[in-house]
Formats: C-alpha cells, sequence, structure tokens
C-alpha cells in the first residue's frame, strides 16, 4: 500500500509539471526555468574545473543547491518590495570592490565563488541578496546590539521574513530537484523510499 501510495504521489507530482515544460519552479508570479539552474550549475563546473579544484559532488546536490539559490533570491525580492528595500548597482558594485580588495585578486574571488558553489554569472545577484538582508536584518532588528553581537538576532529577522513571505505565496518545485519544505525555506531531496528506509546515524 505505501509503494502504491508513492507511485501515485510521484505521478501526480511529474503530471503537475507536464504543463510546465523547463520549469524547475514556481515561487509566486516567479518562474525559474530549468536551463537558468543548469546554467548556474555549468558555471560552477567549469570554474571549478578551470582552478583544478577537488572532484565536484553529485551533480543532483549541486543542481538542488542552485534551485535554491534562485528561489531564495525571489523570496529575497518579495521582502525588499514589502519592505520599501532596494539594493543599487552602485552598492553592490562596492560590495564587490571590497571582497576583491580583502581577497587579494581575481583568482582568489574566483576560487572564493567556486568553494562557495556560486556562479560568476550570479555573483552579483549573490551580494545584492546579501545587501537586501543586511538592510532588513537592520530595520526589523532595530534593538540588537551593532556589530557581530547583533548578528544573531538580525539573521533570525531575515529568516522570518523570508520563511513569512513564503508561506504567502505558491510556490511549486519540480520533482526532479526534490520537494519545498516551508518550515525550512529549501528545497529538500525527495524521498523516493516512502520512509521505509531510514538514514545511518
Amino acid at each position: 500500500m505505501r509503494r502504491l501510495a508513492l507511485a501515485l504521489v510521484l505521478l501526480v507530482g511529474v503530471a503537475g509539471c507536464a504543463s510546465d515544460v523547463g520549469v524547475a519552479a514556481h515561487v509566486g508570479d516567479k518562474t525559474i526555468k530549468i536551463s537558468e539552474v543548469q546554467a548556474s550549475v555549468n558555471s560552477i563546473i567549469s570554474l571549478r574545473n578551470e582552478l583544478k579544484s577537488p572532484a565536484d559532488p553529485k551533480i543532483s546536490d549541486l543542481s538542488r543547491s542552485q534551485l535554491r539559490f534562485h528561489m531564495l533570491s525571489a523570496l529575497i525580492d518579495e521582502v525588499a518590495v514589502q519592505l520599501k528595500i532596494v539594493a543599487t548597482p552602485s552598492e553592490v558594485d562596492a560590495r564587490k570592490k571590497a571582497i576583491l580588495e580583502q581577497l587579494g585578486g581575481q583568482e582568489a574571488v574566483d576560487k572564493a565563488l567556486a568553494d562557495a558553489g556560486i556562479a560568476r554569472e550570479d555573483f552579483s545577484r549573490y551580494l545584492a541578496d546579501v545587501i537586501i538582508e543586511d538592510k532588513v536584518g537592520a530595520l526589523l532588528a532595530t534593538g540588537a546590539p551593532a556589530g557581530s553581537s547583533g548578528d544573531q538576532a538580525r539573521g533570525s529577522a531575515v529568516q522570518a521574513a523570508i520563511r513569512s513571505v513564503a508561506r504567502t505565496l505558491s510556490v511549486k518545485v519540480n520533482p526532479r530537484y526534490g520537494t519545498w519544505d516551508p518550515d525550512k525555506v529549501d528545497v529538500v531531496q525527495l524521498d523516493t523510499t516512502g520512509g521505509s528506509v531510514s538514514p545511518l546515524e
């Protein structure tokens, strides 16, 4: 019975995406295409090969992490709209320049991107997300002390804001990447065992 139920769930999941050919996920009105996710994956693999970095993790894990990135960016945009917050191009450029100087050159920046699993083409978007999160944290956690001592409170405020927005939107994920966990605000691996296999401790 459990296997039958699982088969039906998977069938429904695949059927649900049949009309959305080429779509990796929907976040409200935002559509994230499989081609966007794959472009990020290909860029990271190319950069790691260029730098002769250690072997890549499973492609499925890398693909899931890149979909997660694009989905979180869409959610952060929604938070920014609600709170009337923006990350300007000049702010992004200034943050890039600071990182370049701090790390000591483009080669070091590329290595940091490869290690973090961030595509070169997504670097500006990543920095925009960070800038918006900084502003959201400062706005929503006004009582938190400045500096690292208040980082936890600001981070919690940002996560709460993203989770709140996510729950007001229709969020759908193509089953090839996993499933959406609204509590974790994350794309998690789909359990294809129907719960019959437990992870090793």
